[in-house]
């Protein structure tokens, strides 16, 4: 450089250093920027230029997105199982969550639900596009398996870069949005299967207390179901094997029935007697009574004992067809037909109490269960979500305009430092 130029360039930068103390000669700026503006100039140019192409390469991003606001029930209630809690052994489940919104996003963006998504969206070849195999429309062969990243790192991924849960505290709604690449069509087809899998999962899962009390009381009344079959079952072979159908009147028939017996026998006898007395023994009167007590003792010993020779186990078949119970077996029958029947009546009350509270269950279920509207229904977008060249070329064009004014300053400090050293 000239040393008239030197002396030109040296009383500029004290002119600038003294103007007004500390203030900046803004005429003292534009002269520096337009002394170097080729450069800024260039940098703009070529910043502008690379922000153009960036957006012209990017890969089309796109995005969907669907609102739903849960359903609130009217009141809250309890399943009233006190009289069961020591059987049920249930806790104090509420609390749990605070609010059916918070249930809803947890399960949301629950790695569980994305799972789901991804195995039956068909987006699983999208997510693994270095591993897939487009032929076979699984994963390619010469990949050994411990190279394929999990679903569950998949699953992660996807939560952390493609989804989007918002809930707006005011009016209650949750959006779920979708960015997704390749297609317009996806991020729709992957927003719709989360509403489908959100719904089905919630119906799956139990996230309320009436729920899994419901469902607790389904399990508790079909084993009181099967209880109460086999102490059917059992009491019916009871009945079978005794012929016990009413025990009191039974027991009361034979006791009649046995009295009967003794009753007619010493009539009998006393008839016998008499004649006995006023003719021979081989008076065919006689013989007659002496064989009619002779069976009448048989009938009473057999009632007295029980059945022997017949297929009525223990019991004696009267004329007009009633089972009579014998009096020697009274005692372990009648202990026997109580436990049973006792059996059988505990098994009845439990079932009822069971289908009772099931059905209360039910209705509480009803108003605290985990359900949610659809309010805005996801659409196959017109437009990429990203890039937006326009506004990637005006950023481009100011940063690339900022960074050109950036090198021109600090070229200029540069050269004023080396001037001064000279």
């Amino acid at each position: 450089m000239p040393a008239e130029d030197r002396k030109d360039h040296l009383h500029q930068n004290e002119q600038t250093r003294n103007t007004n103390g500390d203030e900046i000669d803004i005429f003292q700026l534009v002269s520096i920027i337009w002394k170097r503006k080729k450069i800024v100039l260039a940098v703009t140019i070529l910043g502008t230029l690379l922000s153009l192409v960036i957006s012209l390469v990017a890969k089309p991003v796109f995005r969907s997105s669907a609102k739903i606001i849960p359903l609130e029930e009217g009141g809250r209630g309890v399943i009233p199982l006190a009289q069961f809690s020591g059987l049920l052994g249930l806790g104090d489940l509420g609390g749990m969550f605070k609010s059916k919104a918070g249930i809803i996003k947890a399960v949301l963006l629950s790695r569980e639900l994305t799972k789901r998504v991804i195995e039956n969206s068909g987006i699983k070849k999208y997510l693994y596009i270095e591993y897939w195999d487009e032929d076979t429309n699984s994963f390619r062969k010469d990949i050994s398996e411990h190279k394929i990243p999990s679903l569950d790192f998949v699953a992660e991924r996807f939560l952390k870069d493609n989804l989007a849960v918002n809930d707006d505290k005011k009016t209650g709604t949750i959006e779920i949005a979708v960015i997704f690449p390749y297609s317009p069509t996806l991020p729709y087809i992957i927003v719709n299967q989360y509403l489908r899998e959100l719904e089905i999962m919630l119906n799956e899962k139990a996230y309320t207390l009436a729920k899994k009390n419901r469902i607790f009381l389904e399990e508790r009344l079909e084993l009181a179901r099967k209880s109460l079959e086999k102490a059917e079952e059992d009491f019916r072979k009871f009945q079978e094997q005794y012929n016990v159908i009413e025990i009191g009147k039974q027991m009361e028939e034979g006791v009649k029935l046995y009295a009967q017996f003794v009753g007619l026998i010493s009539q009998k006898e006393v008839e016998l007697e008499v004649l006995k007395k006023i003719t021979s023994p081989e008076n065919p009167q006689v013989i007659s009574l002496e064989y009619e007590i002779k069976e009448l003792r048989k009938k009473l010993k057999e009632l007295d004992e029980g059945q022997r020779t017949q297929k009525v186990s223990g019991y004696v078949v009267h004329r007009d067809k009633r089972l009579i119970i014998p009096l020697e077996n009274i005692p372990d029958v009648g202990l026997e037909y109580l436990r049973r029947r006792r059996e059988l009546e505990v098994q009845t009350e439990v079932y009822k109490v069971l289908l009772t509270s099931l059905e209360k269950a039910k209705i509480d279920e009803a108003k605290e269960d985990v359900a949610f509207q659809v309010i805005d229904y996801p659409y196959v977008p017109d437009k990429r979500y990203k890039p937006k060249r326009k506004l990637m070329v005006v950023v481009g064009f100011a940063s690339s305009f900022m960074l050109g004014l950036f090198l021109v300053f600090l070229l200029e400090a540069i050269e004023s430092r080396r001037l001064n050293k000279i």
